[in-house]
Parts: C-alpha cells; structure tokens; sequence
C-alpha cells in the first residue's frame, strides 16, 4: 500500500485508506453504498398523481422517489435541504480550487 492508501476498488479515482467490505473503498462510494442499501430496504411508494407504483433514485446520497410512469419526484421531509446544502457545499469546493 502506498503512502496515500489504494485507489478505491469502485470508483477507481481516490486514494483511500478506508475499507468497506474488506475492499479499499473511499468514503463517498461507501455513502453512496449505504444509501442504495437504505433504498432497496425502504417500501416502495405510491405516485399521488397517477397511482403507479414508484422507483427509487439515489441522487447525492439522497433517496428520491420517481414516478417512471409521470415522471414526477417526491422528497420526503429534510430532503430538498440536504440536495441543496451538498450542492452549495460542492460548488465553495470547486471555487476555493479555482486559481484567481
């Protein structure tokens, strides 16, 4: 193992020191691991639009309900700020590289 750990067996993009199941996993494909997880276990729901039963997105680590028959989306309580607070967070990151 190098100084900086081995490239993440799934992303193959970050150096990581951190392991998920016994693979050199880096710590966002491992939350993004869990929240798949979190969507296969969680009960699929009902469209309020057209009575089709919905699939579910994991979209930043945010389990989004989607009707594949509308195309509506439905955010259960919280879920809009966490997307827009990654989202900002993401974009400070990117300025603060960005070389003026």
């Amino acid at each position: 193992m190098s100084l900086f750990g081995q490239k993440c067996i799934r992303c193959d993009a970050r150096r990581t020191k951190r392991e998920y199941e016994g693979l050199p996993t880096c710590e966002a494909c491992e939350k993004e691991i869990r929240a798949r997880g979190r969507a296969a276990n969680e009960d699929r729901r009902v469209c309020p639009v057209d009575g089709s039963v919905m699939g579910k997105d994991v979209v930043l680590n945010v389990i989004i309900d989607r009707c594949e028959s509308c195309n509506g989306v439905w955010l259960d309580g919280g879920e809009f700020d966490l997307i827009r607070s990654t989202i900002t967070e993401a974009v400070v990151m990117d300025l603060a590289r960005t070389p003026f």
